[in-house]
């Protein structure tokens, strides 16, 4: 218990340095990589710290089980339950606008979106599933130095200080510009290796782009309406604001429900076999680049973080 409470908070700070550390040098890659590459440091060191916690015997029937129940990328897209109703949503939506705590715990919709997150976290293990724990951890702090360009020991030396030292340090370091450069060097390798696959990343691309279109012309309608509702929202009072929030909730809810549902279709139906093909041919450009752009550029993961991300669309209030 003293371990735990010892190491959860070191974990967390991690994490959360990494995250700093990472995004500082991803102005010329993309956000989700930034975002991948803390999570996936973060996450091996809790398995680092968990290995040294007493280990529970395990029933041999839970680990058959959990061996023929492997983590993937199409089983957790696919486990994502029928989408809530229009009047679910609506629902929900007049619960949370007025604090009704009790109903809203009870509500559908809060089920739905806490299996749905549940999944979604669990598609940055997708990669580490069945991998040894120690390489995993082994791994994560490689990718971590190449991504900040920070040596391990720099990396567990800043996890020990306060942030505002933290971010000193950081910023110190790249004034120097060396993460950025190495970073942008792996960025022309890649580009060099990734040539050979670029018909299928078209694809992908094209796949997403459709996706991405549903959810642009639901926003474009979503706007149109908006346009009704804002102007009486101005000086209105508190009740009536939430009032009006509501009407306008209810007008796009079966919009954005349309428009997420014809999303999550492309994304699973269409881009993610795509995906799939492209990541069969990065293990090998893996095995012969192992540096940090391949070790994070899985199409599969990226086809569903954006499946997920999709799915928050439906309890949003647009306002413009």
């Amino acid at each position: 218990m003293c371990f735990s409470l010892f190491c959860v908070p070191v974990q967390a700070q991690l994490g959360g340095l990494l995250q700093k550390a990472a995004k500082k040098t991803t102005e010329k890659v993309t956000e989700k990589l930034a975002d991948q590459a803390a999570e996936a440091a973060s996450k091996a060191l809790e398995e680092k710290m968990n290995q040294n916690q007493p280990q529970k015997p395990t029933d041999s029937r839970q680990s058959t089980a959990s061996t023929a129940d492997q983590l993937t990328y199409v089983g957790l897209m696919s486990q994502v339950p029928e989408l809530p109703t229009v009047q679910q949503l609506v629902s929900h939506k007049e619960y949370e606008l007025n604090g009704q705590t009790l109903r809203l715990l009870s509500s559908p919709v809060t089920k739905f979106s806490a299996q749905v997150t549940s999944l979604s976290m669990k598609v940055l293990s997708v990669p580490m599933e069945g991998a040894d724990s120690a390489q995993v951890v082994e791994n994560a702090y490689s990718l971590a130095q190449k991504y900040t360009g920070l040596t391990q020991e720099q990396i567990d030396y800043l996890a020990t200080l306060p942030e505002d030292e933290q971010e000193a340090y950081l910023a110190a370091h790249y004034q120097q510009g060396q993460a950025e450069a190495a970073l942008m060097e792996q960025a022309v390798e890649a580009g060099e290796y990734l040539e050979p696959l670029q018909p299928m990343i078209d694809k992908w691309e094209a796949a997403g782009k459709k996706a991405d279109q549903y959810l642009s012309e639901a926003d474009a309608q979503c706007k149109e309406i908006y346009k009704k509702y804002g102007p009486q929202k101005s000086g209105a009072s508190e009740k009536e604001q939430i009032q009006l929030t509501l009407k306008y909730y209810q007008e796009i809810a079966p919009i954005q429900r349309t428009a997420v549902e014809k999303a999550m279709r492309v994304r699973l139906e269409e881009q993610l076999p795509i995906a799939e093909e492209i990541e069969k041919e990065m293990v090998a450009i893996r095995a012969a680049h192992p540096n940090m752009i391949s070790s994070l550029l899985r199409y599969p993961q990226l086809t569903a973080t954006s499946f997920f991300s999709d799915i928050t669309r439906l309890t949003d209030v647009p306002e413009y």
